[in-house]
């Protein structure tokens, strides 16, 4: 009982105790939009309400022992003046002396510490993000461009002169001119004044995608043809800000082109210097997402305390990293939108910097700015700029090769007649001492339409884009091969050849090869012909007759570097061929190789004495049918998988038929049906070269929805093969050439958080090879998507090689096309095994995409080349002439060569005409270093994976 009454007793005092406080409750300051400031005695005070059930009559408010105003509005609730800029501290309510009515702490709306940025500035980059169509077809958008977004914002320049601009690519300045070529001066003049920066480069493509050559054209259609256009303009700034992927030696070949700037996004916000492997280093720039600020922050849309408070939330977030690496206290706020026009901050930034002048506290400048004038700023000695490397895997590879094959595969065509096409016809301007004939306008158009497809496949009416796109790059690739024709044919006109019926075989690669070629003979009677080398001798023939064409194919060893040798067709029995062969099996010099259902399912090195292929759970050559649900390119921020919806091709009934065979090859044949779609099958063994083609023709792909072709060669290696790949200008070996930190920046999907190793499949150039267990396999192809995992269920623990042929899937914009690629395909690869170790496959890799190149010339001629001849040389197989041409402002010849080995080098290129000065230049022709040599050998120092361009007179 006393117990309970003590309780009672304890109770009852907490009760009292607390009922005799008196509660003190935050009041609430609700600001008015638009804020409403003023300066009062040198003081900027800002109007908030306190709602009427809040306040206490007679109340007195304090901030920091300073007494504020507060005025009684006519609904009943009062308005405070507070400060606008300050440090936090504590406001104070009281209603007479003791009488507190809430205490509580209180910050400003601009703080009066800006830290390191106090003294610095904020840089608004207001810029447009292009894609050529994607938001609807190239013409609309073109429209769009020139007449809602350029045009206005010369008109707005000279309005506001303080007002900049920025487009990211030099196609968008070339559309200007020719739909408004009275601009042209005031395009001019705005560059000049530092109003309106282009992009440095023609468009914002796949770098991956590119080959090595249209690459560097990217600076040549962008920054010189800027330059050589409109005088006193130029470009420093490469963007391609879309793109979750960098190429390997993109740094090397901007930064040899003059362009001193790469801005990027979708990595993390910051500023590095990237580097390639040569060495040579680009200052790179990344914002995190070049849209953030106009789609998600919003800070300047509304008026300058707005945009005073979250700037400052932002800068505080960025002291550190600035001051840390000794950064110039310069920001920038991007403000780019797709399809975006120029949009004015001048009443935020005007009255920014007036509460600024003012305010009694050191507060940054806001401006109107471009990417270049905010680099320049940034890009000092004293800074400290992280250092990165390698390539960034492009995420979304599968909207181009995959999702477009027939168009890419015509990119991938013209990779290779446009340059080649360029080397001969120099070639025969030399021959004939006139450059008048070179061909120019035409090159440019060529190379024009070759690289015309930036990113931007699909879209809103995207069957229209992708049209466009596939037309651009068949035209270019026709024109290239029409040139290149040509160009043979003079050349061959000039050889000397005592024989009828001969044949001119050219080599467009700067090493000497073997390989195969073939001929037409509809047009002779009979059978019984024969191929002889210049000496008379045979060499290995074997003719093919198909739907009453008949055909000579012959092996050729040794052909010159960018030359040719000359051979003759003549009445004789061919060699008969001791190939041992049947229908599903062919033993030869290099290989015993027996096929099944669906593929090789024993491939044995005869002079490696080695298994090839681990065919337990899959055939070589074996085909996967599966779905795939991804869009190809969005804001996803890990490759998208297939999923395990599978139809094999070695499930299903098939048989093989020996068709050909000969002294050359012998050719085996299958068909069968998959579950929606038909397929010849068709495997050809080599018996003078070692190699074996596969081939597959499919008449009546469907186009059905989220699905995906791909075929795979299973190794028998172990799971840590090296597995390497050709890029533009260079090789990537997985694990060693990748950007190693994880990329960051972000999406609508997240963050780019997966490391750059990881990332497949991969865009290759020509071939992918996998080297380990004492033996290497190389894979060629046209076909652009390549990848080294097994996709299926049950993946395996060893390298599984393989293709995305085909993938169903559609646009990413939510009113985009499928990309069905109705119809009928065909697909190439070549593949060979070899000593261990990527470079004994490199050669083989490029050649198999350039095809020796015949010139039947029916009648005896007499001419001043030889029977056979090589033109140009290196001294060095891994020093690899990309390109020979005529010079753009003169009759020099340029030739570019890249080193290809990882090694340093002291090289001689020989030459067919003697030279007598020579000079090494940038990428783009410019800025020429004289060497001292003259005669027909040119002697350089190649460094490791650099890319060299000479100009020789």
């Amino acid at each position: 009982m006393k117990k309970l009454a003590l309780l009672v007793f304890v109770v009852g005092y907490l009760l009292q105790t607390v009922s005799a406080m008196e509660a003190k409750k935050m009041i609430v300051f609700s600001y008015e939009k638009p804020y409403q400031y003023e300066l009062i005695n040198g003081t900027y005070k800002v109007k908030a309400t306190i709602k009427n059930e809040s306040w206490v009559a007679g109340s007195i408010v304090r901030f920091n022992e300073e007494e504020l105003k507060v005025t009684k509005l006519e609904n009943g609730d009062m308005q405070i003046l507070l400060p606008l800029i300050g440090n936090s501290g504590i406001i104070t309510v009281k209603k007479g002396k003791k009488n507190i009515i809430s205490t509580q702490h209180f910050e400003p709306l601009i703080p009066a510490d800006w830290d390191y940025f106090a003294d610095g500035k904020i840089h608004l980059i207001v810029s447009s993000h292009q894609d050529i169509g994607w938001m609807d077809v190239p013409d609309t958008c073109r429209k769009e461009r020139v007449h809602d977004i350029t045009i206005p914002a010369l008109d707005l320049m000279e309005k506001e002169p303080e007002f900049k601009f920025e487009m990211e690519q030099s196609l968008n300045l070339m559309e200007v001119l020719e739909d408004s070529p009275e601009n042209k001066q005031r395009l001019i003049d705005t560059y000049k004044s530092g109003n309106f920066e282009w992009g440095a480069t023609f468009t914002q493509p796949y770098e991956g995608l590119e080959s090595s050559e249209q690459l560097v054209r990217q600076s040549y259609l962008g920054r010189r043809w800027i330059k050589k256009n409109l005088p006193g303009m130029d470009a420093h700034v490469a963007y391609n800000v879309d793109i979750p992927g960098r190429s390997l030696q993109v740094p090397q070949l901007f930064k040899k082109s003059g362009i001193d700037y790469l801005f990027v996004s979708r990595m993390k916000e910051g500023f590095y210097n990237w580097y390639s492997p040569d060495g040579t280093s680009i200052f790179t720039y990344s914002p995190g997402n070049y849209g953030w600020f106009h789609y998600h922050h919003k800070v300047l849309d509304e008026d300058a305390i707005t945009a005073l408070h979250e700037l400052h939330k932002t800068l505080k977030s960025w002291n550190e990293y600035y001051r840390e690496r000794n950064i110039p206290p310069h920001y920038g706020a991007v403000i780019s939108a797709d399809a975006g026009g120029p949009e004015s901050y001048k009443e935020v930034i005007d009255a920014w910097n007036e509460i600024a002048k003012n305010a009694g506290i050191k507060i940054p400048e806001l401006a109107h700015s471009t990417a270049l004038e905010f680099l320049k700023e940034i890009d000092v000695p004293e800074a400290k700029i992280d250092s990165i490397y390698g390539e960034r895997p492009n995420l979304w590879l599968y909207i181009h090769g995959a999702a477009h094959y027939e168009a890419v595969k015509a990119k991938r065509e013209a990779a290779v007649t446009i340059p080649s096409a360029e080397i001969f016809n120099t070639i025969n301007c030399e021959l004939n001492n006139d450059f008048s004939l070179y061909p120019q306008k035409e090159l440019d158009k060529a190379w024009y339409n070759a690289i015309y497809p930036d990113h931007g496949w699909g879209g809103k009416n995207g069957h229209i884009t992708d049209s466009v796109f596939r037309v651009a790059l068949e035209t270019g690739n026709e024109i290239g091969t029409k040139l290149l024709n040509s160009s043979l044919n003079s050349i061959a006109k000039k050889v000397d050849l005592k024989n009828t019926q001969n044949i001119v075989v050219f080599n467009d690669l700067s090493w000497s090869r073997d390989g195969n070629a073939t001929v037409d003979i509809s047009n002779l009677k009979g059978t019984n012909w024969i191929v002889t080398d210049n000496n008379g001798d045979k060499i290995p023939t074997q003719l093919v007759t198909i739907d009453g064409k008949k055909e000579l194919v012959f092996s050729l060893s040794d052909m010159p570097s960018i030359g040719y040798k000359t051979f003759t067709i003549k009445k004789g029995k061919r060699n008969v061929t001791s190939i041992n062969t049947g229908s599903n099996f062919c033993d030869n010099q290099f290989y015993t190789v027996e096929l099944g259902q669906g593929g090789i399912t024993r491939l044995y090195d005869k002079k490696l004495k080695r298994e090839i292929f681990n065919t337990t759970s899959m055939l070589a050559g074996d085909l996967f049918h599966m779905g795939y649900t991804g869009n190809g390119a969005g804001e996803f921020v890990t490759m998208q998988e297939p999923n395990f919806a599978m139809d094999r091709a070695d499930d299903k009934k098939s048989s093989w038929e020996l068709i050909e065979s000969g002294a050359v090859y012998s050719k085996f044949q299958s068909a069968f049906e998959m579950d929606t779609f038909n397929v010849e099958q068709n495997i050809t063994v080599f018996h003078k070269k070692k190699q074996i083609d596969l081939e597959y023709v499919i008449p009546n792909w469907p186009g059905t929805q989220n699905r995906q072709l791909r075929v795979l060669f299973p190794l028998q290696m172990k799971n840590d093969a090296q597995i390497s790949y050709d890029v533009p200008m260079g090789m990537v070996h997985i694990g060693k050439d990748e950007l190693t930190m994880r990329p960051g920046g972000f999406a609508w999907g997240g963050t780019y958080r997966q490391k750059s190793e990881e990332i497949r499949p991969r865009e290759i150039q020509n071939f992918i090879t996998a080297n380990g267990n004492g033996f290497g396999f190389t894979m060629s192809t046209n076909v652009v998507t390549a990848d080294w995992v097994d996709p299926s269920m049950n993946s395996a623990d060893y390298p599984v090689i393989n293709s995305v042929l085909l993938s169903s899937h559609k646009s990413c914009h939510w009113q985009g096309n499928w990309y069905d690629q109705k119809g009928s395909h065909t697909f190439k690869f070549s593949i060979t095994s070899h000593e261990e170790g990527w470079k004994n496959g490199f050669h083989f890799g490029i050649e198999n995409n350039h095809p020796l190149l015949p010139i039947v010339k029916a009648n005896k001629q007499k001419g001043s080349l030889p029977a056979e001849k090589s033109f140009v040389s290196t001294s060095n197989p891994f020093a690899v002439i990309t390109t020979m041409k005529k010079a753009e402002d003169d009759n020099d010849v340029v030739i570019r060569v890249v080193e290809t080995e990882g090694v340093d080098k002291k090289v001689e290129i020989k030459l067919n005409n003697g030279f007598i000065n020579a000079s090494k230049t940038d990428m783009i022709e410019e800025n020429p270093k004289r060497l001292n040599q003259k005669g027909n050998v040119l002697q350089i120092e190649l460094g490791k994976s650099a890319v060299e361009t000479y100009k020789l007179k």
